[in-house]
């Protein structure tokens, strides 16, 4: 429960520092840290220490925020393990693999990964385990060839705006 309040408020907070450069004019750079200390906000006072690097960077665009303006954070969170393998060939099994899941799911994340020497096909972004079993068991309907290799694992995952 705690975990999942974390992570939404980590995200929520990841938005709101993205898009916060979006919102301000091109003139004027009003950071977070502005807004918090700009007076009659709640009547109370409110100091911000930090350093002056991380201040410089706040209001900044992240890393993230590409040419159709998407902004995303990684978090921690769930993806489905549809295959892994460590013998010769694999990284070319694993590709084909992922071709197929493509055509099947297309707007669904495909992450093709070398964690030495294993190669791994996993899929998906999903915040919470419920969410991922939830998909694998869909997905199982309509690929069983991978259905006994299907699991759900913990990872770091990409959280769109």
């Amino acid at each position: 429960m705690v975990t999942d309040v974390f992570r939404r408020f980590l995200a929520t907070l990841g938005m709101m520092m993205a898009l916060l450069p979006l919102c301000c004019h091109a003139q004027t750079r009003v950071t977070i840290i502005d807004e918090l200390l700009r007076n009659g906000y709640s009547g109370g006072t409110i100091y911000v220490e930090c350093d002056s690097k991380i201040k410089a960077l706040i209001g900044e665009p992240l890393m993230g925020l590409n040419s159709s303006n998407e902004v995303s954070v990684k978090l921690p969170g769930f993806r489905i393990q549809a295959f892994s393998g460590s013998q010769q060939g694999d990284r070319s099994v694993a590709e084909a693999k992922a071709r197929e899941i493509r055509s099947l799911f297309p707007d669904i994340s495909i992450n093709v990964t070398f964690k030495s020497p294993v190669w791994q096909l996993r899929i998906g972004d999903f915040q919470t385990s419920g969410e991922a079993t939830n998909f694998m068991k869909d997905f199982k309907k309509k690929y069983p060839a991978l259905g006994r290799e299907m699991y759900v694992v913990s990872d770091e995952i990409k959280v769109v705006f």
